[in-house]
């Protein structure tokens, strides 16, 4: 009688994996792509005065232009999160990449304002894509002790992408002109294809959930390469964890992100994640030019606004760890010391280093806790709707980003000055702290085997020596 195949359930193989040259070199290129997308989105910032004498641009037309990319963004995150779920993790990155590669330099030979706008709006669909597609890649290629830590550090990567605009921007735009630093951007999005179909597979937890002809063979090749210590009988199976009642064999609707715990995690997460960005696009849009107010020259300015980035950058890594370990609640002790910072800013007018040291500290803790939620985006749905459930958390948050730069308008041109926006939005990092709370309760009363939960058995599936012949090809996959 013929032996059946050999199945294997990923769960517990991908818990039991440790960081190998290969896996690195995955984790690698995603940040270098969201080092890529913030500064590609971001640079608009630092060359928007250029941009504003060369187009003879009102205040009016230069913010809608801002607008109009996040606008995309918002967009482009559903779009590709739909895709993701449908066609790959990989081949929607790729499109992504290649997407916003491609308009960046085209946005840098546009001759009208007209140009400008349509060109921002596509180049943002692509931009949006991008974030949530790298991070459901991140969390289910990632053993659950290390899987907001893992989101975290390529999230790294857009922080401090956006803030080496500031940088590149003194360097290259007083003698090239505005236009080379959206050349520099795109050109090297592109160069990044090459790593991203050489070292960048498609998720292993998809290929299993999709089971379409040869995924079994690919999902083996993957493993294989990333884990060289393992082999696997040929025709052997893999599962990965069963799709629940309301995900089974259906399209993805939005009302699947409110299904069991769900209903009360997905509403926390898209409230905290609006308030976040909401605040921290204030600060990206309106802190370099309340600087120059401040009396900071325009590259000083830049610098101040990279140095607060590269904070936030620090703030990010530093409660990602405790994030893994205690859950989503530990993060709501950065938006607590936001409100401090915010409130000390607004107090009055401040000596100029101890202005300074707080708009970095404001950076660092908004930044940190802007980067725990979004680390935590995704990690909280099934593999069947990962991408689409980080998408539309990503395209919630993107209503908060217009809004915050708009708001700070508003307060500016009220004649409330900076102190009184930098007070009235301390009530956003104020909210989130309460928010924050209520979410870290509902996580510890997850159920255990649920994604996100603090704490799930892994049932352990014995995994074979490897042998010469059952190595893999480094074909990519």
């Amino acid at each position: 009688m013929r032996a059946s195949p050999p199945v294997v359930e990923l769960a517990p193989v991908i818990e039991r994996q440790h960081a190998s040259r290969r896996w690195l070199l995955m984790y690698a290129v995603c940040f270098v792509i969201t080092f890529l997308d913030g500064f590609d989105f971001q640079i608009l910032s630092f060359a928007a005065t250029y941009i504003r004498k060369d187009f003879d641009l009102t205040g009016t037309q230069l913010g809608t232009l801002g607008t109009v990319g996040l606008f995309g963004t918002m967009i482009g995150a559903l779009i590709m999160g739909y895709l993701a779920d449908r066609m790959g993790r990989r081949p929607t990155i790729t499109i992504s990449v290649a997407g916003f590669g491609i308009f960046m330099i085209a946005f840098a030979f546009a001759d009208t304002y007209g140009h400008l706008f349509l060109l921002r709006f596509v180049s943002g669909l692509f931009l949006g894509g991008v974030l949530p597609l790298t991070w459901a890649l991140a969390a289910e290629f990632a053993p659950k002790r290390f899987r907001v830590t893992s989101v975290a550090i390529i999230m790294v990567g857009y922080t401090l992408g956006g803030a080496a605009g500031g940088p590149v921007s003194n360097w290259l735009i007083p003698d090239h002109g505005w236009r080379t630093v959206f050349v520099v951007g795109g050109v090297c999005s592109l160069l990044t294809l090459a790593g991203v179909l050489t070292l960048v597979p498609e998720s292993v937890r998809f290929l299993a959930l999709k089971s379409r002809p040869g995924s079994d063979e690919r999902i083996a090749r993957i493993l294989v390469r990333f884990q060289p210590g393992l082999s696997f009988e040929p025709g052997t199976r893999f599962t990965a964890e069963a799709p629940g009642q309301a995900f089974a064999g259906k399209r993805f609707t939005p009302a699947q992100l409110f299904r069991g715990h769900l209903a009360a995690i997905t509403p926390l997460l898209w409230l905290v994640y609006l308030l976040s960005s909401a605040l921290i696009y204030f600060l990206v849009f309106w802190t370099p030019m309340i600087n120059e107010q401040m009396g900071f020259s325009v590259s000083a300015a830049a610098t101040i606004a990279a140095l607060a980035s590269v904070a936030g950058a620090v703030g990010q890594l530093f409660i990602s760890r405790f994030v893994d370990k205690k859950g989503a609640g530990t993060i709501l002790w950065m938006p607590l010391a936001a409100v401090v910072c915010m409130l000390v800013l607004g107090s009055g007018v401040l000596a100029p280093a101890i202005y300074v040291g707080f708009v970095i500290g404001a950076k660092m803790f908004v930044n940190g806790g802007h980067g725990g939620i979004t680390s935590i985006a995704g990690t909280f749905y099934p593999t069947e709707i990962r991408a689409n459930g980080a998408g539309w958390a990503s395209s919630v948050a993107k209503a908060g980003a217009m809004l915050g730069p708009w708001l700070g308008g508003v307060i500016l041109d009220a004649g409330l000055g900076a102190q009184g926006a930098f007070s009235i939005f301390a009530i956003c990092p104020a909210v989130m702290v309460l928010v924050l709370f209520v979410l870290g309760r509902v996580q510890r009363r997850m159920p255990a085997d649920a994604e996100g939960a603090l704490s799930g058995a892994v049932d352990a599936v014995p995994v074979a020596p490897v042998t010469p012949s059952s190595r893999a090809g480094s074909s990519p996959a």
